[in-house]
């Protein structure tokens, strides 16, 4: 037993990280927002200072309070819901019907649904192949009539063409009433049901004679539906935020035939890589590449590729100058665009695309607060806060908070680099499981050899 709690002593620091010290967080950044009277959920977008000092997984960003105790937060991707405009019906109802010299009809409607104005109407018709005009009219309760509309197309040519027009759209006003004149209500078309001869003076005076056949068709409306406007919550998309790339730079492969540009995106979450280019009809291939270390040597790999290419001709036009990637903390890297025989591209800029992370907290009245980052070496925090927002998270709708001014900790001191970072390895840890393991079973082994040796009861 001895041996085993002397084992598990020497194995602890493999297995376990002591909370870091203030000393072990490079930076801090107070928080700024309104003052809570109760206890309130706030957020705090995080920006390009904090990106670029933090890990990976942000396991070093840690919320402190005013007497430097840390407490629980978490992180979310921002999401914004995008409005949309959307047509609602609106009843109305036919109060008189009026034929009008000159072949014309006019219609009175009256809104019936309360509070409610209308923007727009449909004609709703079975025929086909026409063409009428409409005028359109309003009034409000008590007021003398409006021109809305001058004369508005409905028509139909699907005997020819997909073409059907029998909506109309009037501008934004109070009426209560509105009055439709429809002119050219009774047509004639070229149809085999009314025979009419002809006769015209033919070629060297000789009499032409010509058959045309008529259709006088009635125009029928079966419904008029009257529609207003209304903008509600559409879908809930990921916040985006784009900025330019400053520090990148472009060089001639003439090797590999190939433009470079390298640029270090600061350690921004990015899913997008966009370049502006000066020339166009071109169709590049692009290939996005990483640094790594082999055997103390950096190299290249390929992470990403993809196809850039702008098109501009007489009666078509096409530009696709963006590199979609995969979502990760993006520092150095570069873009190797495969020129071939063409000539090499100017690459004027480039920006980067991707999500916008968020931090929450509790804030509590009568607290301050702030965060610390950029430790060296940090254990993952485990908090229950996102068990605790689940149940409000869909409507969510946190106090806005901003990060203050970064304060470098002139205490800083970073963790030690060689000595003791080998135990926090995944061969540290394989290795010391199966040392406890084989003293586990050395152990049971004596355990069971001595059970043998005892008396027989």
């Amino acid at each position: 037993m001895k041996r085993c709690l002397v084992l598990g002593a020497l194995l602890a620091p493999a297995l376990a990280l002591a909370a870091p010290a203030p000393t072990a967080f490079r930076w801090s950044r107070p928080l700024d927002g309104p003052a809570p009277a109760q206890t309130t959920v706030a957020a705090v977008p995080l920006d390009e200072g904090v990106y670029a000092a933090t890990a990976d997984d942000y396991r070093d960003l840690r919320l402190v309070n005013e007497t430097g105790l840390e407490l629980p937060r978490a992180l979310e991707k921002q999401v914004v819901v995008r409005r949309q405009t959307v047509r609602r019906p609106v009843a109305a109802q036919v109060l008189a019907l009026t034929e009008l010299p000159d072949n014309r009809l006019e219609v009175e409607f009256a809104l019936t649904d309360t509070n409610a104005f209308a923007v727009g109407f449909n004609v709703q018709t079975p025929l086909r192949d026409f063409q009428h005009g409409v005028k359109v009219e309003g009034r409000a309760d008590g007021a003398d009539w409006t021109t809305l509309v001058a004369e508005a197309p409905l028509f139909d040519y699907t005997r020819y063409m997909d073409l059907r027009q029998l909506e109309v759209s009037m501008p934004t006003n109070a009426c209560r009433r509105f009055r439709l004149t429809i002119g050219n209500v009774t047509a004639e078309q070229a149809q085999p049901w009314t025979r009419l001869m002809q006769q015209t003076g033919g070629r060297d005076g000789r009499v032409e004679t010509r058959t045309v056949d008529l259709q006088r068709q009635t125009f029928r409306v079966d419904r008029v539906a009257f529609w207003r406007l209304e903008t509600v919550d559409g879908a809930v998309e990921a916040a985006r935020a784009e900025g330019p790339l400053k520090n990148f730079s472009v060089a001639r492969d003439p090797k590999e035939r190939a433009t470079i540009v390298t640029l270090d995106a600061g350690r921004r979450p990015l899913n997008r890589l966009t370049l502006d280019v000066a020339e166009s009809n071109f169709s590049r291939p692009v290939m996005l590449q990483l640094p790594v270390v082999r055997n103390g040597v950096e190299a290249w790999v390929d992470a990403s590729s993809g196809r850039l290419l702008h098109i501009a001709l007489p009666g078509y036009a096409r530009r696709e100058l963006a590199l979609e990637i995969s979502e990760q903390r993006l520092g150095r890297a570069r873009l190797v665009l495969r020129d071939g025989d063409n000539p090499p591209l100017t690459i004027r800029g480039v920006s980067g695309s991707g999500p916008v992370y968020r931090l929450l907290f509790l804030a509590e009245p009568g607290h301050r607060y702030g965060l610390r980052y950029g430790a060296a070496a940090c254990a993952v925090p485990n908090y229950d806060l996102d068990s605790v927002l689940a149940p409000a998270r869909r409507g969510l709708q946190p106090a806005a908070w901003q990060l203050g001014a970064p304060v470098e900790n002139t205490d800083y001191r970073a963790a030690p680099a060689s000595r003791w970072n080998w135990l926090n390895s995944s061969w540290a840890f394989g290795g010391a499981l199966v040392l406890m393991l084989l003293v586990l079973g050395a152990v049971l082994f004596r355990a069971a050899r001595h059970i043998d040796r005892l008396p027989p009861a």
